[in-house]
């Protein structure tokens, strides 16, 4: 199996996170609300630190991946800026009873995940490494040495080596969160009951699923949603397009149907895209 191409080292550096929408929510009930709508318990959450966790249907789908921390006396929650509307709508359709105010902070404050702990900030896992999540005024100054920005190309191969899952290629209201492999990190199973959690323990009792997302290397650029084969047999589909990282090898994310063989871990230097090849969707 080839090794997989390594993205440059994070130490010290930075993104301005301008594709995240920032929510605020206050009030005494801010934390029941709050888990009665994600996978995480964001009872458990510590000063410093952050957590990922899902929004999903009554059937247990997942809709949003987002991330959660203490802000003094409220939660700060941040999800994709392409879902603004739909994590506004979502929240405030299940306030009813609870006192607890939603508020947009999306256009006057934006996160910068850096890589350099002198700098401060939220811990936060949104690569293979941990960073840290500073919140600036828009328009202000990034407190970091500018040469050290991460560019756009470089942090999207960095999440497809973590296996984070975008809206609109991994997350599409069709998955569940094991199947994204989201259970291990942004799931707790000890919580309280939450908008579809009924099936996302069920499908955890069964002990599988019927897909797996799994980071991919191919010789050829792939685009989203071209079916493949692996060399062992695996036949899945690619859910983004791929991004080139060396001399004929390109990497992506895929769903690769689980047959109970599958490991997660896919070589797809001998891959047959869908030139040819008839597979049905998974």
């Amino acid at each position: 199996m080839r090794r997989t191409p390594e993205v440059p080292g994070w130490e010290g550096r930075w993104r301005r996170m301008e594709d995240r929408c920032l929510f605020r929510l206050s009030g005494p009930d801010r934390v029941r609300f709050l888990n009665g709508q994600v996978t995480n318990d964001v009872a458990k959450l510590e000063p410093g630190e952050s957590l990922a966790a899902c929004l999903c249907s009554i059937k247990g789908k997942v809709e949003a991946l987002v991330w959660i921390h203490q802000c003094g006396e409220a939660i700060l929650l941040d999800g994709e800026a392409a879902q603004r509307e739909f994590l506004q709508a979502r929240l405030n359709r299940y306030l009813i009873a609870d006192d607890c105010e939603i508020e947009d902070l999306t256009d006057d404050w934006v996160i910068l995940h850096h890589f350099d702990p002198s700098c401060g900030g939220v811990r936060s896992r949104r690569q293979v490494e941990t960073g840290w999540d500073l919140l600036l005024p828009v328009g202000e100054e990034v407190p970091l040495s500018t040469d050290r920005q991460i560019p756009e190309s470089e942090w999207a191969l960095g999440e497809i080596q973590a296996r984070i899952p975008r809206s609109g290629c991994e997350i599409t209201g069709n998955e569940f969160p094991s199947e994204l492999g989201l259970d291990a990190w942004a799931v707790d199973f000890h919580k309280g009951c939450y908008l579809g959690q009924e099936i996302v323990s069920r499908i955890r009792s069964v002990g599988r699923t019927k897909r797996q997302l799994a980071a991919i290397l191919a010789s050829e650029p792939l685009e989203q949603g071209d079916a493949l084969v692996d060399h062992s047999g695996n036949r899945g589909r690619a859910t983004r397009k791929t991004l080139k990282s060396g001399e004929k090898v390109f990497q992506g994310l895929a769903l690769f149907e689980d047959d109970g063989v599958f490991t997660g871990s896919v070589d797809l230097q001998r891959v047959v895209t869908a030139k040819g090849v008839n597979i049905p969707p998974i």
